[in-house]
């Protein structure tokens, strides 16, 4: 596994428990659109499921990116802000390549939006400030640790092909996942990347 990335199985049914995990967590807040060009932090939201930008909050302020001059910081981010020099994926906030405090989460179940239902794709979060040479908020860093503590507590490691234990194991397994993986349910080996 690559720093900064945590891939999972996962299927409906896992959905609830990593939900609860996050929606209760008091340091996370999911950043969500708001309008065109708009975005917004909540504490909660109703469902995970597809692609999400989660904000670590003890690790500082959510840069706002301008297409000239020096960046600026968002003031209040639940609040809401307009993207003044958004990426290229709109379906989420954009803080430049390396931001230290957002971590990205893409949830696919199987049969959610346009998913086939008989595959278990790559679920993932990223956070690719792991991989730059400037250090990242310690506390981001623990935090991070902590999902890693709370995935391997609920999870299997499993392969991406062949059988599904082996010494090439590098993707969890959440509990149902692994049930219907076991069961012989096809596996993603690369993940869907919309």
């Amino acid at each position: 596994m690559a720093a900064g990335s945590l891939p999972l199985y996962m299927v409906e049914e896992d959905v609830p428990l990593l939900h609860e995990w996050l929606n209760a967590d008091p340091e996370i807040a999911f950043l969500l659109h708001d309008g065109p060009d708009r975005w917004r932090a909540v504490w909660q939201v109703d469902d995970i499921r597809g692609k999400t930008m989660l904000w670590h909050v003890p690790g500082g302020p959510l840069p706002l990116l301008h297409p000239e001059g020096p960046d600026t910081r968002i003031e209040d981010p639940f609040a809401g802000w307009k993207e003044l020099n958004p990426g290229l994926d709109n379906s989420v906030p954009y803080f430049g390549p390396y931001s230290h405090v957002s971590i990205l989460m893409r949830i696919w179940v199987p049969g959610w939006s346009v998913l086939p239902r008989d595959c278990v794709d790559i679920s993932t979060f990223s956070w690719p400030a792991l991989k730059v040479t400037r250090s990242p908020p310690e506390s981001t860093r623990r935090w991070w640790k902590r999902l890693r503590a709370f995935i391997k507590r609920h999870a299997r490691l499993v392969t991406r092909w062949g059988p599904l234990e082996g010494p090439d194991a590098d993707i969890w397994a959440m509990p149902a996942a692994l049930r219907a993986l076991q069961s012989g349910m096809q596996r993603a080996e690369n993940p869907w990347l919309r």
